[in-house]
């Protein structure tokens, strides 16, 4: 792309007369710069990185010392109108089809749509992390973001995942479980899924959208409300091999819903609600608050329960926190 193009996409002030005109590709971490690549610099002092990588182009919102008169120096009043203009304009030059979904939508788009036949790429909630795979999107892919408010910005022609779908009527659910659940949907029986009914109208939803044509195998790649059980002695053991079991989520947006379904689906059993910080979803003696995972099987040791709602921390940190507790306790 041009300077001068640049210049005139994001009204950018160029700051010297460089030898260069044009550069390859946009950066904006300095470790991954290469020849040729322009750097906007959201840190300054990642500039001298950047220009060792070779950088040909520089961008800046605040005033920085001109090291190096060989590359181009752009000042603009706001990086982050910047990045949006910079993807806008490349995304406008292609036609494409563009979706909102939610945040569990999302989560199994990325776990089901890889190597799908449907070309589509899942757009990253951090504007500048998109620059990674910009370049890979082709005309007529599918883009589908999680984050309404940045997909409006750079691809205003969007719909919402949920207004394309069809109507979701399942017959014939059993809950086998908080999470396993079995159900017929347009024809097809599902037996046995390992995913909680709170979850099946985005798992249908995507299902549709990827024209039925997904590898249920991977459903286990889902995390949310998948539980880790343990025995009496708080290790690790198979699947529905025991009455005690821990749940994780560090996303905010699900706590509310995920809590709710608990005390709905599981009021008869003792659930513990153990966090890092007070939540707004339940009452402050509901809560035990820990500082740390370190913390977690001195607190549990203590206790009775069935079922912990572990929040601020996700399913394989609190996964790979057991295994690699019970390994120390082998040792000794």
């Amino acid at each position: 792309m041009q300077i001068s193009s640049i210049l005139d996409i994001i009204d950018g002030k160029l700051l010297n007369s460089p030898s260069i005109s044009f550069i390859y590709s946009i950066k904006t971490n300095a470790k991954k710069v290469k020849e040729g690549d322009l750097f906007i610099a959201k840190d300054l002092n990642d500039i001298e990185l950047a220009i060792r990588n070779s950088a040909f182009a520089i961008i800046v919102e605040e005033n920085h010392p001109i090291i190096d008169n060989e590359i181009a120096w752009i000042k603009v009043t706001s990086l982050e109108i910047t990045i949006i203009k910079l993807i806008r304009y490349k995304l406008s030059t292609l036609n494409l089809e563009a979706y909102f979904c939610d945040t569990v939508a999302y989560q199994l788009l990325k776990i089901f749509s890889s190597n799908h036949s449907k070309k589509i790429k899942l757009i990253p909630n951090k504007l500048e992390n998109l620059f990674k795979t910009i370049d890979e999107i082709e005309e007529k892919n599918i883009i589908i973001s999680s984050n309404q408010n940045i997909l409006d910005k750079i691809y205003p022609q969007n719909r919402n995942l949920n207004e394309i779908t069809s109507t979701l009527e399942i017959e014939n659910l059993i809950e086998h479980s908080l999470f396993e659940t079995s159900f017929s949907f347009n024809g097809t029986y599902f037996s046995k899924l390992k995913i909680s009914s709170l979850y099946l109208a985005q798992f249908l939803r995507v299902y549709n959208f990827l024209d039925k044509n997904i590898d249920i195998n991977k459903l286990k790649q889902f995390n949310n409300l998948k539980p880790l059980f343990i025995d009496r002695n708080l290790n690790l053991i198979e699947f529905g091999k025991s009455d005690r079991f821990i749940i994780s989520q560090n996303l905010k947006e699900l706590y509310e819903y995920e809590i709710l379904y608990l005390k709905i689906k599981y009021k008869y059993a003792k659930t513990l609600f153990i966090t890092c910080s007070y939540i707004e979803y339940l009452k402050e003696e509901e809560q035990i608050i820990i500082n740390s995972l370190d913390e977690l099987k001195p607190a549990l040791k203590k206790l009775k329960f069935n079922a912990v709602y572990l929040i601020g921390f996700n399913y394989n940190q609190v996964q790979e926190y057991f295994l690699k507790s019970e390994n120390i306790s082998t040792l000794f």
